[in-house]
């Protein structure tokens, strides 16, 4: 879209670096609130119909329209340069691929899908305490934490990944916590445990969610979905403990 704005001579105005003129400059102050219109009707006609719904209340604002649709889906926060790191990385060699062929798909990848410059316009734009490279590095190193943890953790991890800025001392803080509070927890009953447990001496705390299916609202000992499972099991175990009958009589 910026590339379509900018072959309309519309760019500046959307990214808010060309300044409407004084009423004073009569003609100048008309040619740019035609330029302004045509701008808006652009990014709006572009649009999906979900996506006009962010915008309704400025869509005669191009520069609005743009900075709300940027705040929607460029979310200047940690978690989401670690998602673009990590789609930019995850690229792998296929089998029958060659090594000048991988080279030029991550090289597309960079230019052809911004992958690049997503991640830089996902910078923190505070002009005050501007993104160094001592900040990637901080970054990197939290990156690693966090990808280093298993499935079990993967709420924890979603939750990390939504704060507004992040430190390695801060999720040093959050790590240990994580691992007090795991250990005050009830210990998850295995599988087999789990089917044949009773719910009568429950005593989980009812914000803990299901080691089962991992709904909140109630604890592996009263899952409905478990309760399933464990009817298909001893069925299963019945077919399997029943001596097979012979077809050939002893008399």
């Amino acid at each position: 879209m910026k590339a379509f704005l900018c072959t309309k001579g519309l760019w500046t105005i959307v990214n808010d670096s060309e300044k409407c003129p004084d009423e004073s400059k009569t003609e100048a102050r008309s040619k740019w609130d035609l330029r302004a219109d045509r701008a808006a009707g652009d990014l709006y006609l572009a649009l999906s119909s979900k996506q006009r719904t962010h915008v309704e209340a400025v869509q005669d604002d191009p520069v609005q329209i743009w900075s709300t649709l940027a705040s929607i889906h460029l979310q200047q926060r940690p978690g989401a340069r670690f998602n673009a790191w990590d789609d930019f990385l995850s690229i792998r060699k296929q089998p029958d691929e060659s090594l000048s062929s991988l080279i030029a798909r991550i090289e597309d990848s960079m230019h052809h899908c911004n992958t690049m410059s997503k991640i830089q316009e996902l910078h923190p734009k505070d002009t005050s305490s501007p993104y160094t490279i001592k900040d990637l590095d901080n970054e990197l190193v939290c990156m690693a934490m966090v990808c280093s943890l298993g499935d079990e953790y993967s709420h924890f991890a979603s939750s990390v990944l939504l704060f507004q800025s992040l430190h390695k001392e801060k999720l040093k803080e959050a790590f240990l916590a994580e691992e007090l509070q795991r250990k005050r927890r009830p210990e998850a009953p295995t599988s087999e445990t789990a089917l044949f447990s009773s719910s009568s001496n429950c005593r989980c705390p009812t914000s803990t969610p299901c080691s089962f299916c991992e709904f909140l609202g109630h604890c592996v000992h009263k899952c409905q979905n478990l309760a399933k499972v464990k009817s298909v099991y001893l069925s299963q175990c019945c077919k399997c403990n029943t001596p097979a009958l012979s077809n050939t009589s002893p008399y």
